[in-house]
């Protein structure tokens, strides 16, 4: 009996480790398929976040990103087109929102809050949760008069796997 209970306490707690949140009821490595059931079920609460006041993301279809039929990322941005000092607001507002939920900042491009001036091959700028289990990305998109600014919701260590070419 003890081999088995051992076995149970196993599978619960690697469960456990891989069933880190992204975000709300989205977990890192759940089926896609659960995934997009959740985002179908919930989608008027997941038009509207509020990351910073004056700020609403969206989750949108192509939100949930998976790899062999595993979540492994989210990507929310901006629910309405912005203008380029929207975005400017945008990213201040919610780097403010991140810092005040003790979100460390892990690296911020110098021009991080200027859309025009931010390099577009590097990453604006990243956030690591208090509990280093989640990686959030922050990036201004566009160009002329319409902008975007994306939020991207990683596991950290499916995050370090991948940057080290692991994954």
């Amino acid at each position: 009996m003890k081999p088995f209970c051992i076995v149970l306490l196993f599978i619960g707690v690697s469960n456990f480790v891989n069933a880190q949140i992204l975000y709300k009821e989205f977990s890192f490595g759940m089926p896609i398929d659960e995934a997009k059931e959740i985002l179908q079920e919930n989608s008027k609460s997941l038009k509207n976040i509020v990351f910073g006041n004056g700020t609403s993301y969206a989750f949108r279809k192509r939100s949930l990103v998976d790899h062999d039929g595993s979540l492994v990322s989210i990507n929310i941005w901006s629910k309405k087109n912005l203008n380029l000092a929207q975005a400017t607001q945008y990213l201040k507002k919610s780097r403010s929102h991140f810092e005040s939920n003790n979100y460390k900042t892990v690296y911020a491009q110098e021009n991080w809050s200027d859309p025009i001036l931010v390099k577009k091959n590097l990453p604006c700028i990243r956030f690591i949760d208090p509990d280093s289990t989640v990686v959030i990305e922050m990036d201004p998109r566009g160009q002329g008069s319409v902008y975007n600014v994306f939020v991207t919701i990683y596991n950290y260590d499916w995050f370090l796997r991948k940057a080290k070419g692991k994954e």
